[in-house]
């Protein structure tokens, strides 16, 4: 069973998502006549309305099998969704009134505001016992998700979203620690217009003990995440959303590594998950920045990719802190990361061991920085150890956004300044000036915070950190200047349960287009 709650914020800050139509008017010779003159001139484009799709409430795919004492749900769900928005518009996937607890939430919001939105489900107990969380983002044509597994104890469950008035055919790729896994008949998704589809991933591609997914829709853009939670014989080990990331790149960056000084063999230690979804074999250098700056670890300044296999990279062995792992890559990869917390089994239980909660992190592009400070495309090293600026195909870095604050959650942001020189032997240089930006529930700056992060330098602000932004704070907004690069993410607990949230990508509000005018005699 699941209850539901919702707090809606209001905002009105223009950072912006929208679309943004081009229009061209092309110039043609008339039979019988000349061809004038051509004029051209700019004309502003208005963006069009925000959607937002958010994830649907957690829930078990199993039903519930043995005694009282075995219960696979022995507590409630508790989901809510905090929106910060003009005046939002929240309905379902179709664009009708919600009619129930667990459908998903589309939030709706007007071309001239921006919009933000999180979805929060907390099991206490249970075999989802975790604190689950996702920002809700605009739909798009391409989505990987990094993170999962369906090996024993395990379920990954794939859901895909329409929020569009055409159905979509997403074709399904999924690698394994092995390489690709072979889909057959399950490659091909059809997700009628405003529908949800489901898919349990260990029936398609069961005992892999990592997974990376892309799906590619056509038709209508969606938007998709993977719902993931594991056990340990009856010992919940953590549930989570994955989470889009960022698409094949030859660099990237995963913020907010929480390292509690696990040692390197313990289990729990972070990790980082990588994948070469190409055809060719590379090599990936991390680079690991924390709050004193770079932090060397043993076993990473060379990571083996082979082609088309998922490898998982463990963190154990970094002190305790909050780190940004960079990688840097002589062929284009997908990345993401997981984190622990250890809880505490209930005085009643009958099964030994203490639970655990999971935070699944989306990778983030990093952009290269050229001479007047502003962000590129990424950065890659090669075969000699050298950083050199990246070609057409490493992706942009994602546009400063904005992110929503779950009611009830303690909260603290985590930014990291990344230097565009990474080599062994470069030292960490220049800075990122960020400015944090407070938003109340009237959409109005509740305060800022101006920090200049140095290069190579992670921060961790917490809500003490952050008391200039004033109180009744909704949102989050950061953006950076600078000659470093910057990733943020915002960081939730509820007790001993955490998640970890990822900025969307966003576009810029308005555009201009050029028009021809054409004149034929």
């Amino acid at each position: 069973m699941t209850g539901w709650r919702t707090a809606r914020r209001i905002g009105t800050h223009t950072l912006g998502i929208a679309c943004v139509a081009a229009v061209a008017l092309l110039a043609q010779g008339i039979p019988g006549g000349e061809t004038g003159a051509v004029r051209t001139r700019e004309v502003p484009v208005a963006a069009g309305s925000t959607t937002l799709v958010c994830p649907s409430p957690a829930e078990l795919v199993q039903d519930d099998v043995g005694d009282d004492h075995f219960d696979a749900s022995p507590v409630e769900t508790e989901s809510g969704l905090t929106v910060a928005a003009g005046v939002p518009d929240v309905v379902g996937l179709d664009g009708e009134e919600l009619t129930g607890d667990t459908a998903a939430r589309v939030v709706r919001a007007a071309a001239d505001t921006a919009a933000a939105a999180t979805a929060t489900s907390v099991t206490t107990a249970g075999d989802l016992r975790g604190l689950v969380a996702g920002a809700c983002r605009a739909p798009a044509i391409d989505h990987w998700l990094v993170g999962g597994s369906t090996d024993v104890g395990s379920s990954s469950r794939l859901v895909l979203q329409n929020p569009g008035r055409t159905a979509a055919s997403v074709s399904l790729e999924v690698w394994g620690p092995s390489g690709p896994v072979t889909l057959g008949g399950q490659a091909l998704v059809v997700v009628p217009a405003g529908e949800q589809v489901s898919t349990t991933l260990e029936a398609v591609a069961p005992e892999q003990t990592r997974l990376v997914v892309h799906a590619a829709s056509r038709g209508a853009r969606v938007t998709a995440y993977v719902q993931h939670h594991r056990i340990d014989g009856l010992v919940p080990q953590g549930a989570d959303l994955v989470a889009d990331g960022a698409l094949p790149s030859r660099a990237l960056a995963v913020a907010g590594v929480d390292s509690r000084g696990e040692s390197v063999e313990d289990p729990h230690a972070p990790s980082l998950r990588l994948l070469a979804p190409g055809d060719q074999d590379g090599t990936a250098r991390l680079s690991i920045y924390g709050a004193d700056g770079r932090v060397w670890l043993r076993g990473v300044d060379g990571v083996e990719l082979r082609a088309g296999a998922v490898t998982d990279v463990p963190l154990g062995g970094l002190p305790a802190g909050r780190y940004a792992v960079v990688v840097d890559a002589t062929v284009p990869v997908v990345g993401g990361g997981l984190v622990h917390r250890q809880g505490k089994a209930p005085e009643d239980s009958v099964v030994e061991g203490d639970p655990y909660d999971t935070a699944w992190i989306a990778g983030q592009s990093v952009g290269a920085v050229d001479a007047d400070g502003e962000g590129g495309g990424g950065a890659a090293f090669s075969d000699d150890g050298t950083v050199q600026e990246a070609g057409d195909d490493v992706a942009p870095p994602p546009s400063p956004s904005l992110l929503a604050l779950p009611d009830g959650m303690s909260w603290a942001v985590d930014v990291t300044a990344i230097p565009a020189a990474r080599g062994e032997d470069d030292d960490p240089a220049g800075a990122a000036d960020v400015t944090i930006t407070g938003y109340a529930a009237d959409g109005t700056e509740t305060g800022t915070l101006d920090v200049t992060v140095p290069g190579g330098t992670d921060v961790d602000l917490s809500r003490k950190d952050l008391e200039p932004l004033g109180e009744n704070v909704t949102a989050i907004g950061v953006t950076a200047t600078g000659d470093a690069a910057t990733v943020w993410g915002l960081l939730l607990a509820d007790g001993s349960l955490v998640a970890t949230l990822t900025p969307p990508a966003t576009a810029v509000t308005e555009s201009t287009v050029a028009v021809r005018d054409v004149v034929a005699d």
